[in-house]
């Protein structure tokens, strides 16, 4: 006899913790949907990139698609790199000049030719030099400079046809 109404107790909790969790359930999904919406929205406003960039959609080209200018200086660039908080020495980057890889296939190619790059020789000088600049002797790295370079000329000159930017003589002392 005792057991049961042990397992009538049992099967009748088991009921209650099923009628519980599903109302458990229903009650919470609305706050965790607003939640998740919540949380999307902030990351839009942050800019933060949930999925993958379609910029790097310009990759699809081969070796043959890119067209360089080559850009050589008289005489030598010296740069004063930013100071270390561990070393009071005064540092510098050097380098002779630097060759641009223009994807000749991009939509934008027209606008940004090897003319085009002669003419701006001094404003892509300043943004490697300004990058240069901003990094000290423990950060700074020939591929860094590069690449944030790159992405600078991109966003000054609106363009995304300048897939490749290469540094003449690159030294760092």
């Amino acid at each position: 006899m005792k057991k049961n109404i042990f397992s009538i107790i049992i099967t009748a909790l088991t009921v209650v913790n099923v009628v519980l969790t599903a109302i458990l359930f229903f009650v919470m999904m609305p706050a965790f949907q607003k939640t998740n919406k919540l949380v999307t929205q902030v990351a839009s406003i942050l800019d933060l990139e949930i999925e993958p960039d379609d910029e790097e959609a310009e990759e699809d080209y081969t070796v043959s698609d890119i067209e360089y200018t080559d850009v050589a200086f008289e005489a030598q660039q010296t740069v004063n790199l930013g100071a270390s908080a561990s070393d009071k020495k005064d540092h510098y980057a050097l380098f002779d000049g630097f060759t641009v890889g223009v994807n000749k296939k991009s939509d934008d190619y027209g606008d940004f030719k090897t003319e085009t790059i002669a003419s701006y020789q001094s404003t892509i000088t300043d943004i490697i030099r300004s990058v240069m600049q901003s990094k000290t002797n423990d950060t700074i790295s020939e591929e860094l400079i590069k690449k944030e370079s790159l992405e600078q000329i991109r966003e000054k000159f609106g363009t995304k046809c300048v897939v490749e930017l290469t540094l003449k003589n690159f030294m760092h002392q």
